[in-house]
């Protein structure tokens, strides 16, 4: 995983949970960390960040349950992308 696409993700849960750290595998959910706002700021914020346009089938929260998630799931969805840069 990128570590630019992990940092920035780090960055923006961190300023979202009043100060608390959170380790990258820690489920942010079962922390409490997360309430059904901030949950729909996190999808879209990922979207626009990263430019990941979002399906429903991308709204499972196995996604988005620990950093290191968040950023697997950017890293599998910009690699297709960014092998056909490649090829191109």
């Amino acid at each position: 995983m990128a570590d630019s696409s992990i940092a920035l993700i780090r960055d923006f849960v961190l300023a979202h949970v009043s100060g608390i750290e959170v380790l990258d595998d820690e489920d942010i959910f079962a922390a409490g960390y997360v309430n059904s706002l901030f949950a729909v700021q996190l999808v879209l914020w990922v979207e626009q960040t990263f430019d990941v346009p979002m399906t429903s089938e991308d709204l499972h929260i196995s996604h988005f349950r620990t950093i290191e998630a968040i950023a697997a799931f950017v890293d599998g969805r910009l690699a297709p992308a960014a092998q056909m840069a490649a090829d191109g």
